[in-house]
């Protein structure tokens, strides 16, 4: 084998390495995806720019946010049916 045919194989194979990665790197754009679920709550999130840590981060805080919204609701409609001070003592 010559050298200029090694050049030619050599080249040959980085062009195909090269059209693999750019390949993989479009199946596995916007497949950065996340669910986070507790009780009946869920939340879900999809990014084809953020990592996986910072959707993470993005759908924890907003769980907590959610939970406590939902707890504050509860808390509220346990008020509104009188069922507060009978589970929570005082009142009557």
């Amino acid at each position: 084998m010559s050298e200029s045919q090694n050049a030619d194989d050599l080249e040959e194979q980085v062009d195909e390495l090269q059209n693999k990665v750019e390949r993989l790197e479009e199946q596995s754009q916007g497949r950065n995806q996340l669910e986070i679920s507790s009780h009946d709550l869920t939340v879900q999130a999809s990014s084809e720019e953020a990592d996986m840590e910072e959707l993470m981060q993005l759908c924890s805080a907003e769980m907590e946010n959610i939970s406590k919204r939902a707890l504050v609701g509860e808390y509220q409609e346990l008020e509104q049916e009188g069922l507060h001070s009978q589970l929570f003592g005082g009142g009557d």
